[in-house]
């Protein structure tokens, strides 16, 4: 059994590498659950994270945004302190939510949105949250828009049980396996994940 740390931005983002680990398995299991605190959080942190994985595997994500790319801001979180073997630092691009959306028929089934609606390559999207929200709005069942959406008047950015029913959507209809055939920072997130995973316990360094 190989124990494994994961750093997360949000909920939502946490409950996308609980996904990735049950999916992966290789006799993978999470020990500890950091984050949730936004990325400014995570980049205070790193170097704890780097440290850490020194001696158990951490697994960190964090959105680009609007980053011109993943090394660009690997750089700028890392500096001159390189990431160990066991250092998963990974980013989606542009956020999380492209990964959502890259299961195409799972996204669909679970929300209502129809498929031929639903963007064929979400990376390349200038904000995939946006435009799951837009989705939902303009077709979205009726239970899943009260959920995801704010109330009409606020100023909220997003609904309040937005992380909750997102999150449900992972747990349950998700497939990292469809996604990642539309999203190709994800599909590398599974390929490091395994090569983890088949170290085994004694692979840290």
């Amino acid at each position: 059994m190989t124990d494994l740390f994961i750093a997360s931005e949000d909920a939502l983002s946490e409950s996308v590498l609980e996904r990735l680990v049950e999916d992966a398995n290789e006799g993978m299991c999470i020990a500890v659950r950091m984050g949730r605190k936004g990325n400014g959080y995570l980049k205070q942190r790193i170097l704890e994270f780097i440290k850490t994985a020194h001696a158990i595997p951490v697994l960190l994500m964090t959105d680009l945004d609007h980053i011109e790319c993943a090394p660009v801001l690997i750089d700028d979180w890392c500096g001159r302190h390189p990431l160990p073997k066991n250092m998963l630092f990974r980013v989606a691009v542009r956020e999380v939510e492209a990964w959502l959306l890259a299961d195409r028929e799972g996204f669909s089934k679970y929300s209502g949105v129809p498929v031929e609606k639903i963007p064929r390559n979400p990376e390349s999207l200038d904000e995939p949250k946006q435009m799951l929200m837009k989705l939902i709005r303009r077709y979205g069942y009726r239970k899943i828009k009260v959920e995801v959406l704010p109330d009409r008047g606020s100023t909220a950015r997003i609904g309040f049980g937005y992380n909750h029913i997102l999150s449900r959507f992972v747990r349950e209809y998700w497939s990292p396996v469809k996604a990642a055939e539309n999203a190709d920072s994800l599909a590398r997130t599974r390929n490091r994940l395994r090569e983890i995973g088949k170290q085994g316990p004694h692979g840290s360094q």
